[in-house]
């Protein structure tokens, strides 16, 4: 799975899960009741806060720290876009000045281009996957809030 939210949110709570957070985003964009400027969705923080509120802590830590790595994984991936691109670009230049048999150079440039195609994709489905984000901004504020309200949750300086 390329996605790296939808990973996450169906690891975290199950598939089912996710279909039924999906289709409530769907379902309020068929109703054009949908504000796409509130990324709030009560029906969802409600669903999530029920299902986390009796965690203990460290599994509350180490669902915020999954998420952590989810979102920089996604960062990551839109970052180094650019610069896979260049590589792709520069690298078939490369083959194609130089001198080599002509089979080699061609099974070189569609490997290279099979990469990344998988790269494109990879790009594509987490750089436009809004309601995924969407539901991984209210996992993130239900998680803020319940570490947040543990007393257990200050550093002791």
């Amino acid at each position: 799975m390329v996605n790296v939210f939808k990973k996450l949110i169906r690891t975290e709570f199950g598939i089912n899960k996710y279909n039924q957070y999906v289709g409530s985003y769907h379902k309020k964009m068929l109703e054009k009741n949908f504000d796409y400027r509130n990324l709030k969705n009560e029906e969802i923080y409600n669903d999530i806060y029920s299902s986390l509120k009796d965690k203990d802590l460290e599994s509350l830590k180490k669902m915020f720290d999954r998420l952590t790595e989810a979102m920089l994984l996604v960062v990551k991936i839109s970052r180094t876009y650019f610069s896979i691109l260049l590589v792709y670009i520069f690298g078939a230049i490369f083959l194609i000045t130089r001198d080599l048999v002509p089979w080699v150079t061609v099974v070189s440039i569609l490997l290279m281009s099979g990469c990344f195609l998988y790269k494109t994709y990879e790009y594509v489905v987490n750089k436009f996957c809004y309601i995924d984000a969407r539901i991984i901004i209210v996992y993130k504020s239900v998680l803020d809030q319940l570490l947040r309200g543990n007393p257990n949750t200050i550093k002791k300086v």
